[in-house]
């Protein structure tokens, strides 16, 4: 079984995927020195991850901070997920968690899910 745990840093957030209740949880702030280097293995892993159908994957991100470059990163994944969504192979959920005090994560998450048609939820949680 594929597993994922990156632990948070000052920069980075936390990535970890529970395979008792198939989420993907993306939390913390994301403005790594080098956004590639790190969101390299993540995408890797949510491809690799992808490629075995899995039944179901829930991804949640809930990031109080990202930067441009992160932003991409971001767009990459949903844009993964999106795809295996449009493919009709298992069922992809996305919810986007954002502090109702932090007005831009709102409008971030509004964003992202404009174009999607791969289930996706804002999930006001402070």
């Amino acid at each position: 079984m594929l597993t994922l745990d990156l632990p948070a840093t000052e920069t980075t957030p936390r990535v970890h995927h529970d395979p008792s209740t198939s989420i993907l949880r993306i939390e913390g702030e994301s403005y790594p020195e080098d956004v590639v280097a790190f969101y390299a293995p993540v995408i890797a892993w949510l491809r690799q991850h992808l490629a075995t159908a899995p039944a179901s994957l829930t991804v949640q991100f809930a990031l109080r901070y990202l930067n441009t470059s992160s932003s991409k990163a971001m767009l990459d994944l949903l844009l993964l997920l999106d795809e295996h969504h449009r493919r009709q192979i298992g069922i992809i959920k996305v919810e986007w968690h954002y502090d109702p005090e932090i007005e831009v994560m709102l409008e971030t998450g509004e964003d992202f899910g404009e174009d999607l048609a791969v289930p996706y939820k804002l999930v006001p949680h402070p």
